[in-house]
């Protein structure tokens, strides 16, 4: 394993750590990503966890593509079964297996809705529900209610206790509704849907956290609450949950990033292994 040589003591630490619940905190420059793929690598080479044994999520196509071609490359081998990707792209596939067996709000062949059909959908629901769209602009809607699909909240979930609730209820409904009628999702639903089904179905949670031995996580500090249940689950099993961080730096907390999940973490395993990488590459 010649790659552990290119690491300094902290990463070759946190990368050859034991099983269990493992929080790496690191600041930037300091190799987070680097030591997620090596890591990825240790239990393929030295541990002999078989790839289709492993989920790795990031936020990015382009972090996804890196990680593994860096896999391959330490490894000299492909890692095709190995579920590497995005958060969407893994609960994209995940949805699209299990819709059939169970009651979801769509078929498997879905299609899922970017940017520009969700302001068009939004926009139709204020008119439909004769909504002044001057007043409650679509944009603040659709952010409302984003905020409720990241906070596991359905439409019966919002509150109401003041006029905009009411309208973001309302139009959060409707929205719902015309997504169905077009066998359509957004990208909010995909953790969404992923979250409740893996909570409220024991045999589907089961399936895959048996399957996974090991979840890793990159940039965890961006996570939100659908990601953190999510992860959950999916490790509840094996309990083998590496996550990588920067309590400090979140880029996404405007989209819904919970920075309290790293405190949810350190709560929910209490005994898990805490790792520390200080030291600055970039500086």
């Amino acid at each position: 394993m010649d790659f552990l040589e290119r690491l300094n003591e902290a990463q070759r630490t946190a990368v050859t750590a034991g099983g269990g619940p493992v929080l790496v905190l690191a600041g930037p420059g300091s190799g987070k990503t680097r030591v997620l793929t090596h890591r990825i690598a240790f239990l393929i080479q030295a541990l002999g966890v078989p790839s289709y044994a492993i989920l790795a999520v990031t936020f990015t196509n382009r972090a996804a593509r890196e990680m593994k071609l860096r896999v391959e490359e330490m490894l000299g081998q492909e890692v095709g079964e190995i579920w590497l990707g995005t958060f969407h792209a893994m609960c994209a596939r995940l949805l699209r297996r299990e819709s059939a067996q169970n009651q979801l709000p769509f078929s498997a062949n879905f299609v899922i809705f970017d940017a520009s059909d969700q302001e068009t959908l939004i926009k139709r629901a204020l008119r439909e529900l004769n909504i002044d769209d001057k007043t409650h602009r679509p944009a603040g809607v659709h952010a409302a209610i984003s905020a409720a699909k990241n906070d596991l909240q359905l439409p019966k979930d919002v509150p109401r206790g003041s006029y905009r609730d009411e309208v973001v209820a309302r139009v959060y409904e409707k929205y719902q509704e015309m997504l169905q009628l077009n066998n359509a999702v957004d990208f909010d639903d995909l953790l969404l849907y992923t979250a409740y089904l893996l909570q409220n179905n024991p045999m589907v949670a089961e399936k895959y956290a048996r399957r996974f031995r090991h979840v890793l996580v990159d940039e965890f500090q961006d996570t939100n609450l659908a990601q953190y249940v999510m992860l959950k689950q999916l490790a509840s099993y094996h309990h083998n949950i590496f996550v990588v961080g920067d309590e400090d730096q979140s880029i996404y907390r405007w989209r819904g990033a919970d920075y309290r999940n790293v405190l949810r973490f350190e709560k929910d395993y209490p005994k898990c292994e805490t790792i520390l990488l200080e030291q600055n590459y970039r500086s």
